[in-house]
């Protein structure tokens, strides 16, 4: 009778943290969901646009729900760095760091151009978009290339 291999700490250890790692993917995707959906249908059945919504709220409550959105923002990214391993790590530092850089250079040289007349005031979501991007696909470069 042969004997099944036994599973060795380090083997469990990992499957621990990749059980947490998708448990915390998971919780933030489904948060992401249940938030985009809700301002999703409230867009589309209000008449009155999501940023002038916004400015009908007292500034309490402006406040508290941006104080809310930050420490989650917050929490979640400290647990995602706990659950990953120096691999991961070093990919999101490679990715967000290629995320800073295309930001810090975009937006003063569309700002330069717009002073001179060449082009408009920078857009600030288009520059925070393409710079996210970027990151990503570094990002996804590097779990490419490791594959």
């Amino acid at each position: 009778m042969i004997e099944p291999p036994t599973v060795g700490e380090g083997e469990r250890l990992e499957r621990e943290r990749r059980r947490r790692y998708w448990r915390i993917v998971g919780i933030l995707l489904g948060i992401g969901m249940v938030l985009g959906f809700a301002f999703g249908f409230a867009g589309a059945h209000n008449d009155v646009p999501l940023g002038e919504a916004a400015g009908m709220l007292p500034d309490w409550a402006v406040l508290s729900l941006l104080a809310a959105a930050i420490a989650a923002f917050t929490y979640s990214c400290w647990a995602f760095i706990r659950a990953i391993d120096e691999v991961d790590l070093a990919d999101n530092l490679w990715g967000s760091t290629a995320s800073y850089y295309a930001y810090a250079v975009l937006f003063p040289s569309w700002w330069v151009l717009g002073q001179a007349g060449i082009t408009g005031e920078p857009d600030h979501w288009l520059i925070f978009f393409v710079s996210l991007a970027f990151g990503l696909a570094v990002y996804g470069y590097r779990k490419w290339r490791a594959r």
